[in-house]
């Protein structure tokens, strides 16, 4: 009877901590069964370790992407290319029919402050730099949207990854997904993070704002690109202003190297696409 209730003692207190569902950055998470990794437990920091090798193993991207831009009033499709290079450097050219280039997007975290963001209108042949930025992305894609802090999301990437103080994490009752919990020491927004238990390939990020307002990133149709698992699908929700950006991927190409020049503004050649550089 001693061996019966010492055994229901032993039961109690491990089904107590497997069901425990907030951890400190210094516990563990469970592994799901048949996982690649060799551990029974993976603490949380190994586990954002992993993440950030992985997203650091991408140095550069560019790609046609379709962009949809879902709004209360309505709904737009651009044709775009997309160039990205690090976590601070951003180029979007939005294409005509015929493939020109009607409008520049260039951001560069290397520069001075208020000239890092510039937008170069083809068809009024004028450019915006710093706060005009803004609000010219505003009126054209009728969302409040701060490219700049989209950078690593583009890429695949979960934004400010490395900055994030990680709270908590559990793995899920189905065992496939990993659930992160943290905070940005930078605006104290709480970041809710859900991982592939099986690939560590980001699915879900859901960010609170001070002022509580949520944006969602999701992350879809994973393949194969130069031997690494890359989204061909972006989506990014903004429910407070009922709006939603779309991107789709086509042929992109990683790693392959960008120059400094595809980051300067096409003047005096602005019918050539960026990915032609």
């Amino acid at each position: 009877m001693q061996v019966c209730l010492s055994t229901c003692r032993l039961w109690a207190v491990v089904l107590f901590l497997a069901g425990a569902c907030v951890l400190s950055s210094c516990q563990s998470v469970r592994v799901p069964a048949d996982s690649h990794l060799h551990e029974q437990t993976i603490s949380l920091e190994d586990l954002r370790g992993r993440l950030l090798d992985r997203q650091e193993g991408l140095s550069d991207l560019k790609s046609f992407v379709q962009t949809t831009v879902e709004t209360r009033d309505r709904k737009r499709t651009l044709r775009q290319t997309l160039l990205v290079r690090g976590a601070e450097t951003l180029r979007i050219d939005t294409l005509s029919l015929l493939g020109q280039s009607l409008g520049v997007y260039i951001f560069d975290g290397q520069k001075m402050k208020g000239r890092r963001s510039v937008l170069y209108d083809a068809r009024r042949n004028r450019i915006f730099q710093g706060i005009e930025v803004l609000e010219m992305l505003g009126r054209t894609l009728g969302i409040e949207l701060n490219l700049e802090e989209y950078v690593s999301v583009f890429a695949g990437n979960i934004p400010r990854l490395k900055a994030l103080k990680i709270t908590g994490g559990t793995l899920n009752p189905e065992g496939t997904i990993y659930q992160l919990t943290g905070v940005d020491p930078k605006d104290k927004s709480r970041m809710e993070i859900e991982i592939d238990a099986y690939t560590l390939l980001p699915g879900k990020v859901s960010r609170t704002l001070p002022d509580g307002k949520t944006i969602h990133i999701q992350w879809q149709d994973y393949r194969s690109v130069a031997g690494r698992e890359f989204p061909h699908r972006i989506d990014i929700e903004f429910p407070a202003e009922a709006a939603r950006l779309t991107l789709i991927f086509t042929n992109p190409v990683l790693n392959a190297g960008i120059s400094d020049e595809s980051f300067e503004l096409p003047i005096g050649n602005k019918n050539i696409s960026s990915l032609r550089n």
